[in-house]
Parts: structure tokens; sequence; C-alpha cells
């Protein structure tokens, strides 16, 4: 009799345990998912409007380059062709010494995001298995 008292309360801190374990698996399960949710809506979402707002400015510098190459080989003094020669240079300058940085910075922020997106991923995954695994000692516990 002393023997099965004892069995059934092993069996119950064994239930309690993997109890626990199993609310602390959903738990974490639940982080992981919210981190992401968060990953993505907030930080993803402004890194990928940073780079359309930058593309966008490059554009009008590119046009407006355009319009400046034009504007030199039909100025005709020396004054208005250097006006519009240093035009063209600010242009050309913002586009390879600001956008293109900024669209850069903007991409490898992107990359570190989606690596940090994959690691959650993956620990969704592990909590998952954990999970299958504890429903099934938990009922094999309370069969035995």
């Amino acid at each position: 009799m002393y023997w099965k008292m004892k069995d059934d309360k092993d069996k119950s801190e064994r239930l309690r345990y993997l109890n626990e374990q199993k609310q602390i698996q959903n738990q974490k399960r639940r982080f992981y998912l919210d981190r992401i949710e968060k990953l993505k809506k907030s930080l993803l979402g402004y890194h990928k409007k940073g780079i359309e707002y930058n593309r966008g400015w490059i554009a009008f510098h590119e046009k407006s380059i355009e319009r400046h190459k034009k504007e030199i080989q039909e100025v005709i003094t020396l004054n208005e062709k250097q006006e519009q020669e240093e035009k063209l240079k600010f242009h050309i300058e913002q586009i390879e010494s600001h956008h293109k940085k900024y669209i850069e910075y903007h991409e490898k922020e992107i990359g570190f995001l989606e690596k940090e997106v994959q690691l959650f991923e993956r620990g969704i995954k592990s909590c998952e298995e954990q999970l299958i695994f504890l429903n099934k000692k938990i009922e094999e516990n309370k069969i035995a």
C-alpha cells in the first residue's frame, strides 16, 4: 500500500512537472509569434518604406540630371554652363553619397531582420515539437 501511495505521488509530481513544461513552451511559442509579428509590422515595414522613399528621390535626381545635361548643351554663356554643371554635380552626388547609401543600409537591416525572424521561426518549431512530446508524456502518465 505504501508503494501505491508513493507511486501515485510520483505520478502526480510528474504530471505537474510536465504541465509546467507545457505551459513554459506555450509561453515561449507565443513570445516568438508576437516578436515575429512586431518585426514584420514595424521594422520590416519601416525599412521597406525607407527603400521606396530613397528610390523615389533617385528617380527625381535622375530626371534632373537628364534635364541639366540638355540645358548644358543648349546654354550659350560659360556662366550658365557652369551653373548647370554644378546642378548636375549636385544631383549625382545626392544619388551616390546619400540615397544609394541609405538604400544599402535599409537592405542590410532587412537582411538582419529576416535572419532574426528565421531564428524565431526555428524557436516556434522547437516549441511545437516539445509540445507534441509533452502532450504524449502527459497522456501516458494519465493512463498509467
